[in-house]
């Protein structure tokens, strides 16, 4: 008998927790996504947006960079990736779908000091894959180019070596894990060179022209601007409703200003 009443007080014990943890209205529903490091700012700012006006759930972003979002989206450890490249059509092939929300462009960033302002497509490309090794090859100072790339698993390296053709060429004197990495190896070495979305500039960096044109947002939606990538997310084909629901709020008026501050913003099945 007395075992009995012991379960009968666990049950209702139980029953008043989750009824008080209801009226609190304390997060009972989590979101995770994972990905690019270059849209974690933009993602956060989506999150915390997002759960002001829907108090029940969490979303929580982790910036580990593109292709370990994807991976983690199959794997199932997360619900939504964010990826700063295009798709590629074996990923796609593993149970997913690609929604692009945005066009962002990277920005080749050197020293302030540097007095290059400009650089071709070609001297790009023959830079990173050190054909050209001396800015004064370039117009720049007499002095060593200190290449800086980003890992393997970035989004942001992958765009940046197709939209150059410089695949499986890169010989960099240092990888980045992350774009704050970048940033923070230019900024030091006078005679580095990098690249950043263009959303990540940030004082002790200077962006340089491409062939003439300047990165830009106005560049980049004119289509002068060519270094350009997609910004996706991928889920399942078939997201939850609670994660439809959040990929609704990024195409909403204040979704999309959102990523208007860090990107340009493209209409939904564009």
């Amino acid at each position: 008998m007395g075992r009995i009443m012991n379960r009968i007080i666990q049950a209702i014990f139980l029953t008043a927790v989750l009824f008080l943890t209801a009226c609190r209205g304390d997060p009972a529903i989590r979101i995770a996504i994972e990905g690019s490091t270059s849209m974690q700012k933009m993602m956060q700012e989506m999150a915390d947006a997002y759960m002001e006006t829907h108090t029940h759930i969490t979303v929580e972003y982790t910036g580990s960079g593109s292709s370990a979002g994807i991976r983690s989206v199959i794997s199932g450890t997360s619900d939504i990736g964010a990826v700063s490249r295009v798709v590629r059509e074996e990923e796609l092939n593993q149970g997913l779908q690609a929604i692009h929300i945005a066009w962002d462009a990277i920005a080749v960033i050197v020293h302030p000091s540097n007095c290059v302002q400009n650089l071709t497509s070609q001297q790009v490309a023959r830079i990173f894959k050190k054909e050209i090794t001396n800015w004064s090859e370039v117009g720049g100072p007499d002095a060593g180019i200190v290449v800086v790339t980003r890992d393997p698993a970035s989004g942001t390296r992958e765009a940046f070596d197709g939209l150059f053709g410089i695949r499986d060429e890169v010989r960099a004197d240092l990888e980045a894990a992350k774009t704050g990495e970048t940033l923070i190896a230019v900024a030091q070495n006078p005679n580095a060179v990098g690249y950043v979305s263009l959303n990540y500039i940030r004082k002790g960096v200077k962006a340089i022209c491409i062939d003439g044109i300047a990165p830009s947002f106005e560049n980049v939606l004119s289509g002068s601007y060519e270094i350009r990538r997609p910004l996706m997310i991928v889920t399942k084909v078939y997201p939850d409703a609670h994660e439809q629901d959040f990929i609704d709020f990024m195409f909403s008026e204040e979704g999309k200003a959102i990523v208007g501050q860090e990107a340009i913003p493209i209409e939904r099945n564009r």
